[in-house]
């Protein structure tokens, strides 16, 4: 896959930029999720890097080989990491990793190489730590001992922000007075998370969607037959993530758990309630990644109730599904669908603010019934 080919117009302003020799000392990627963000800051960064002259790196020079395997010395790459017990802030924050939790950001960060979709989540990493930032602002400023520019980039930077907010005072500094042949980027699917100041200290670039197209052909070239990849393409709205996911299970285990889920959640049931809450604060807490899906799955069914109740084509609609969502409709037919969409985008975030996960999922319980209703809902929180 070529970067400039599914986001062409994010492609140009990088050219433009080198070619006019006006590249900025700090960027603001943003964007849906699942619409190569970090695709683009990579290749940025490998661009700023080549060796040699023209519209798209060269991939094989020294510089353009070492950045796909993420390995160049000019390229610095920050996520987030768990809380660490240590105390020692002049150490590399690596180190306090686990042995466990360091072989999977090893091996994650290769195939972020080759796979530019690859989201890296180390295991209960909730922000960026305070001593990543630490440690960048002792090398940021070290001369480089390679030709080129230096790139940080920080993924899922909104997490800069989560606790008390001390990494993203700390990046502020760096921010203010940023070191000379530097490019930071920072990366996020939600902006508004970021504090004003930082937000303004950045150069803007909004990434569009995916459009279903370029979806589609992405998700054929990991093996999704046409006519699959198709269908997902119109569901998941440019998200490559949430493609892949459903590309991993058949269309009806999708189908029927979405459905499952949504009777746990819309029927008022008292053991039903207690099943979905512990079962579903469990899986928050020792599999996230599968607690996320799972929300996914309802706000894929809430999605393509409002879809169908708008009368969108039925072909953005997935097989199975149609009989059971007119079902729902018919029977609440004030149900604000986006609030509910909402009020799941909320229990996803939940985890990154590190909420009590059985009163947040109380509180999405308790509020969707009045949102099936048509009402305003008095949050519980």
């Amino acid at each position: 896959m070529i970067f400039n080919e599914f986001q062409p117009t994010i492609w140009n302003r990088f050219l433009r930029a080198k070619s006019n020799n006006r590249v900025g000392s700090a960027y603001l990627f943003s964007g849906p999720k699942g619409c190569g963000k970090e695709w683009g800051a990579i290749e940025f960064a490998k661009l700023l890097n080549c060796e040699n002259i023209g519209e798209i790196s060269c991939n094989h020079c020294p510089s353009c080989v070492q950045f796909i395997g993420l390995q160049h010395p000019n390229l610095k790459l920050i996520v987030p990491l768990p809380r660490s017990q240590k105390s020692d802030q002049s150490s590399n924050p690596l180190n306090a990793l686990k042995k466990e939790d360091l072989e999977y950001l090893c091996h994650a960060i290769a195939g972020k190489g080759m796979d530019p979709f690859l989201k890296i989540h180390v295991p209960n990493a909730r922000r960026i730590t305070i001593n990543s930032i630490r440690d960048l602002r002792r090398t940021i400023y070290l001369k480089s001992q390679s030709s080129g520019k230096k790139v940080v980039l920080i993924f899922d930077a909104h997490l800069l922000s989560e606790g008390m907010g001390e990494s993203a005072n700390a990046l502020l500094k760096i921010l203010e007075e940023p070191p000379n042949n530097t490019i930071l980027i920072l990366v996020t699917d939600k902006k508004s998370a970021l504090l004003p100041t930082i937000i303004s200290r950045c150069q803007p670039i909004n990434f569009p969607a995916l459009s279903l197209d370029k979806t589609r052909l992405i998700l054929e070239n990991n093996g999704i037959d046409n006519a699959k990849a198709i269908q997902i393409a119109m569901v998941v709205k440019g998200d490559i993530h949430l493609a892949r996911e459903i590309a991993d299970q058949s269309r009806g285990e999708i189908i029927n758990e979405a459905e499952a889920l949504v009777n746990l959640m819309i029927r008022v049931d008292e053991k039903g309630w207690r099943e979905f809450i512990d079962s579903n604060a469990m899986l928050a807490a020792r599999k996230t990644e599968e607690f996320k899906f799972k929300i996914y799955l309802l706000q894929l069914w809430f999605h393509q109730a409002y879809s169908l109740r708008t009368g969108e084509t039925m072909n953005n609609i997935l097989p199975g599904m149609a009989e059971a969502l007119q079902k729902f409709n018919e029977a609440y037919p004030q149900a604000d669908l986006a609030g509910i969409n909402k009020l799941l985008e909320k229990t996803t975030e939940s985890l990154i603010q590190n909420l009590y996960i059985p009163l947040t999922l109380t509180n999405l319980l308790i509020s969707a019934q009045e949102l099936l209703k048509g009402k305003i809902p008095i949050s519980v929180l």
